[in-house]
């Protein structure tokens, strides 16, 4: 029985010494129809030349594989033109300097979703955290996930909450769902990334399934494009800058939210992003980016809050305060939930 086609579709840029770990994880899967879509994203070394070394390798074994070039334009532009060049059934967007952890991940991805309900189009894996070059396990995201999610988890990618993670690989969806909800006509600049674009307007209407096992590795390494391109303050507001246009443009173009409703959403959203930025330039130790994103949440924060860290911030060392405060609260935290599953 001929089984239906899996389109990977993956951005590229600049990671000739590590995209040969996706695609040999590709070349190693057991599910018999693989085409995979590799958008060059204006890379400046030999990254595509690695990739088109495994044409033939995947065409050995009955899968396909394509390499198209665009002028460097970020990786939500890569995705929005890949859209238009899949042809599966079955989508997923892994970054190219990650890879699958095993050989059954497609399969078992695939197999999830062809046994849900139908209110099941979005599937999802935990997902193992290693360290460039020694690839030693960090973390496993995904551990508090529940097998099948409500649809409150809509809300908690939209605006970042309840642990969600967007990490690319990890999601598997039905193509021709998400080409009905967005016409694969995905917000996109060069600063934003891809992921809220195609995961939000598909948990809006559908519910997502979680595969209990770490069948995705993301690699974390410090020139990683898609996790370390911004580095201080300046940079890291272009980038949250850049996530709220496109959190905002998602919105926009989702159907049958009431105007009522989708206002409240895009407030909150602009509430919880001017806390994050204060929060990081408070992280990064500047007190002018703080002091004025402080006076931009003023009117949403407690007036206790807001005096005490107002005051700290008109004090020499007043980030380095409000950080060693946020440090302490945490462990205080992490103790008391140590204990409480200790009792």
């Amino acid at each position: 029985m001929q089984r239906p086609l899996v389109s990977i579709l993956t951005p590229m840029y600049n990671t000739e010494k590590y995209v040969h770990r996706l695609l040999d994880s590709v070349l190693a899967q057991d599910y018999p129809a693989i085409e995979m879509v590799v958008i060059d994203d204006g890379s400046t070394d030999g990254s595509r030349a690695v990739v088109e070394s495994y044409v033939d390798r995947f065409a050995a074994k009955g899968y396909a594989l394509r390499c198209f070039h665009q002028p460097n334009s970020g990786q939500s532009v890569a995705i929005k033109n890949g859209l238009q060049r899949v042809t599966g059934a079955y989508l997923a967007w892994p970054d190219s300097d990650d890879f699958y952890t095993t050989p059954d991940a497609i399969s078992k991805m695939v197999q999830a979703l062809e046994s849900s309900a139908p209110e099941f189009q979005l599937v999802r894996t935990q997902v193992r955290y290693v360290q460039d070059p020694s690839l030693e396990l960090l973390r496993i995201e995904g551990l508090d996930a529940l097998a099948e999610e409500d649809p409150s988890l809509f809300e908690d990618c939209l605006f970042a909450l309840g642990g969600f993670y967007y990490c690319a690989g990890s999601y598997l969806v039905r193509t021709a769902v998400l080409k009905d909800l967005t016409g694969f006509d995905i917000y996109s600049e060069k600063n934003a990334g891809q992921n809220w674009q195609l995961l939000v307007p598909i948990l809006y209407r559908y519910r997502c399934k979680t595969i209990l096992e770490p069948l995705f590795t993301v690699v974390e390494r410090d020139a990683s494009h898609s996790r370390g391109q911004y580095s201080g303050y300046a940079r890291d507001v272009v980038k949250k800058e850049a996530y709220l246009r496109t959190q905002r443009a998602t919105l926009e173009r989702i159907e049958g939210i009431s105007e009522e409703k989708r206002a409240r959403y895009l407030q909150r959203l602009q509430a919880l992003s001017d806390e994050r930025m204060l929060g990081m330039a408070i992280h990064l130790n500047n007190r002018a980016g703080a002091q004025e994103w402080l006076r931009r949440c003023k009117d949403g924060m407690d007036k206790a809050e807001y005096r005490a860290k107002n005051i700290c911030l008109h004090l020499p060392g007043g980030t380095r305060l409000l950080n060693a405060y946020k440090d302490l609260h945490h462990r205080l935290h992490l103790l008391k939930k140590s204990l409480k599953k200790r009792a």
